[in-house]
């Protein structure tokens, strides 16, 4: 299976995650029964709580999504669904992003 790919931005207060990654049932037999799926994070930076907006199986064939939203970069080659399915990463919030230093692994690392 492939390692899992993920990006990140601040956005409106709090951290948001885009992921993609390769999943099969766990009685699975071979890797042909892998899925896709794109799931989208919300740490809350307040409540130090992460909420998970959206968890899509993304069905074939994968070139009908788009690799890349207004957060993640194309080399990232997260498979994305359409607009509607997920919240950022829009165009037109594209101004409002801010980054900081290690914040990619930063919600996963608090105990």
């Amino acid at each position: 299976m492939e390692v899992p790919r993920a990006a990140c931005v601040g956005f409106r207060q709090d951290f948001w995650y885009h992921v993609g990654f390769w999943a099969r049932r766990m009685d699975a037999t071979d890797d042909n029964e892998q899925k896709y799926f794109f799931a989208e994070l919300r740490f809350e930076r307040r409540s130090r709580r992460l909420v998970v907006e959206t968890c899509t199986l993304l069905e074939k064939p994968m070139c009908r999504f788009k690799s890349r939203c207004a957060f993640c970069p194309d080399g990232f080659q997260i498979l994305h669904p359409n607009y509607p399915e997920f919240t950022c990463g829009k165009k037109r919030h594209k101004r409002k992003f801010f980054r900081e230093r290690n914040m990619l692994g930063r919600p996963f690392m608090l105990r």
